[in-house]
């Protein structure tokens, strides 16, 4: 239809006069003798409860005076056995299952009720201190941006839900205590309760943003039952305490198969004037970014016994660092929070305390104040010094793999240059001018290809600066541009890798090849705003939906790559684009929304596509993460001098992008020569 589609608008609440301006009305004597004969019955049944509530503390007095003694004998003989007590007021034991239980708590009934808190004592806190060790830097409520002052529109269901379950006991201080590593999960419903200006939909449909910050920061994920309840989850790590967050990011949004919006506006007369006027963002969605009422809320958790508390963990492995799914790379790893500016135990870094810098500004000195790493929950990630080495001795892991694979030539062992990790994070945040393939004829070592936008451009340039600290001749690196979207840049790449693959016939090396494709596709398929390339380019072809023109196009990509000949062939997926809530240090247009069309949602949806096209497709293509990385992130993204507001909504910091190079380096090696890492 050539008609423009709107936004979707929540059903209002229709009300009569009196209630929208609430007369002044007065009280019928029938009405005044009523409410007085209640009073008195309600006095009359006071008296009655105050003697049974005396009756009740005096049992419980007595009972309680039974219980210290029982206490007091319990505790002399476990002090003469040496035996720690079973009794743990404080502990976890408010779940809905067994402990041992793997039954999901809200699988049977996801409206299960809230049960009733149990109350901590006194002692709770310093329970707390005996039975964990608090990170120093760890984020107390507030210390991490929340709204930073996007314009928003006036319409949300925020303060219409609230919390009707959860998957642990609440104690006085906290909304519930999590072991380490456990599940914790919350239901939220969307109440239709009568004073409220909207209905909430009772098919669901509702979007969000789930976070969580404390000694670390995780996100969580969010399942639809489709009748007005929500289950959030999420997998907390790191002993101690967190703020948990969940934000409604679009209230009423559309279907993904609707979109784009007027993608066929105005074909039918032509006229340029329509066309323009197609151009904007009203017609889709605005995302919110408003708390749910009753957030944020504060949650414990405690150390889990029978986890190893070893520090020293094995390198992971290859089926560690890949996916199995669009969302196991959830509980896989968390971002630990390493220093914070507001704490005493901070060190000063900078050249120079006193003032602020862009490289202190990247790296959270000069900014949100706090530093992170990435670390994987059950395994480590290799680490800079084991793959630079002794750059003089040629012995860092990659030149190892290098010489495993014969090409011991290329092990440069004299050392040249600045290879330390400040010079990493500067040189990846600067601009990278693409790679080109112009190698020595006689080139024999590791080819590594990058296909992709200007996120890969910037996992490619810190990879180019890790594997430069390892003074090495033995890698050359190739870069293959998506921007404008894979439909736009599929034939450029095929051509490229053909024009490779003939030139490698006479050499030795191995072929690598990391590729993705999704932000530049959403942009082009999917926004309003990018109606007249859409239309001037035939962006979508036959398809219905620019859903159904990703998942095409897409097919095609995975199919060029899957019979593409070489040794190792990695999926990326789409990092979490145009994220808002959180994402801090540059000035918001004021009377502009984003719409949702370019929202991680989007991003998300994606790639879940890519993923199931990759595992009916092909058995050679492995998948590693980039969205739910990146989605705990938002406060660290790309910084310039000016802060751009695109390339500051899209492109993620230095800590992120050393994530990415480092793992993409541990497949290589665990591809081309595992044995190195295994040693």
């Amino acid at each position: 239809s050539s008609t423009p589609r709107r936004s979707p608008q929540l059903q209002k609440r229709h009300f009569n006069s009196h209630h929208v301006h609430r007369q002044p009305y007065s009280i019928p004597k029938l009405v005044l003798s009523t409410l007085l004969l209640i009073g008195l019955v309600s006095l009359l049944s006071m008296r009655k409860e105050t003697s049974q509530i005396r009756n009740i503390r005096r049992a419980d007095e007595q009972a309680n005076a039974v219980q210290k003694k029982v206490h007091s004998s319990r505790s002399v003989v476990e002090t003469a056995v040496h035996t720690p007590s079973n009794d743990s007021s404080d502990a976890n034991v408010g779940c809905y299952q067994h402990q041992n239980s793997t039954k999901d708590p809200f699988e049977n009934n996801p409206h299960h009720k809230l049960t009733q808190h149990h109350h901590q004592n006194n002692t709770e806190r310093q329970m707390q201190l005996q039975t964990t060790q608090p990170n120093p830097f760890a984020l107390s409520p507030g210390e991490l941006p929340g709204y930073t002052g996007w314009a928003r529109p006036e319409q949300t269901l925020a303060g219409y839900f609230e919390i009707t379950a959860s998957s642990h006991f609440a104690s006085q201080r906290y909304h519930a205590i999590v072991k380490s590593g456990e599940k914790f999960s919350l239901l939220i419903t969307c109440n239709n309760e009568e004073g409220g200006t909207y209905i909430c939909p009772e098919d669901g449909g509702t979007l969000f943003y789930v976070r969580a910050y404390g000694p670390s920061v995780i996100t969580g994920d969010l399942t639809d039952h489709h009748n007005t309840s929500y289950s959030i989850e999420m997998y907390p790590v790191d002993p101690g305490e967190y703020t948990v967050e969940a934000v409604v990011t679009f209230s009423a949004p559309l279907e993904y198969s609707e979109f784009p919006i007027n993608w066929n506006a105005g074909e039918e007369t032509g006229a340029e004037e329509q066309r323009s006027q197609t151009d904007t963002t009203e017609e889709e969605p605005g995302y919110e970014g408003y708390l749910v009422y009753g957030f944020p809320l504060l949650i414990r958790v405690d150390p889990d016994e029978s986890r190893s508390t070893s520090t020293s963990k094995q390198l992971c492995s290859k089926s560690q660092l890949t996916e199995s799914s669009p969302q196991s790379s959830l509980s896989k790893g968390y971002w630990q929070v390493i220093d914070h500016v507001a704490r005493s135990s901070h060190r000063p870094l900078t050249p120079d305390e006193t003032g602020v810098s862009l490289d202190g500004y990247r790296m959270g000195l000069n900014s949100v104040g706090v530093r992170m790493h990435y670390l994987y929950a059950e395994c480590e990630l290799i680490h800079i010094r084991d793959i630079v080495g002794d750059a003089s001795k040629g012995n860092g892991q990659l030149n190892q793999c290098l010489s495993t694979l014969g090409y011991v030539d290329n092990v440069v062992t004299e050392a040249s240059g600045n290879h330390s990790y400040a010079g990493i994070v500067r040189f990846a945040n600067d601009t990278i001018n693409q790679t080109t393939s112009n190698i020595d004829a006689d080139f024999n070592g590791i080819q590594v290809i990058f296909i992709g936008d200007s996120v890969m451009k910037l996992e490619m340039g810190f990879f180019q600066k890790l594997v430069g600290g390892s003074n090495t001749n033995g890698v050359n690196v190739t870069f293959i541009e998506t921007n404008g979207g894979i439909h736009a840049t599929l034939p450029n790449i095929a051509s490229t890798l053909n024009e490779i693959q003939t030139r490698d016939k006479k050499r030795l090396s191995k072929k690598v090849i990391l590729f993705n494709s999704g932000l530049h596709d959403i942009d082009i398929l999917c926004c309003a705003k990018r109606s007249r390339t859409r239309n001037s380019t035939d962006a979508l072809g036959k398809a219905e939906s620019c859903v159904d023109a990703y998942r095409d196009i897409m097919t095609q990509f995975v199919q060029l790559i899957d019979t593409y000949r070489a040794d190792l062939k990695v999926f990326r997926s789409t990092t979490a684009g145009w994220h808002k809530y959180g994402n801090h240090g540059f000035t918001w247009p004021a009377s502009e929304m984003q719409p949702m069309s370019r929202s991680p949602h989007l991003a998300h949806h994606f790639n879940t596509i890519a993923y199931d096209i990759i595992q009916q497709q092909s058995s050679s293509i492995l998948v590693i993460d980039g969205y739910w990385t990146t989605l705990a992130r938002p406060d660290h993204t790309q910084t310039s001098d000016q802060n751009q507001v695109g390339k500051h909504l899209v492109h993620p910091g230095y800590e992120v992008l050393s994530v990415f190079a480092r793992r993409w380096l541990m497949l290589i090696l665990w591809g081309l020569c595992g044995q190195v890492l295994r040693g």
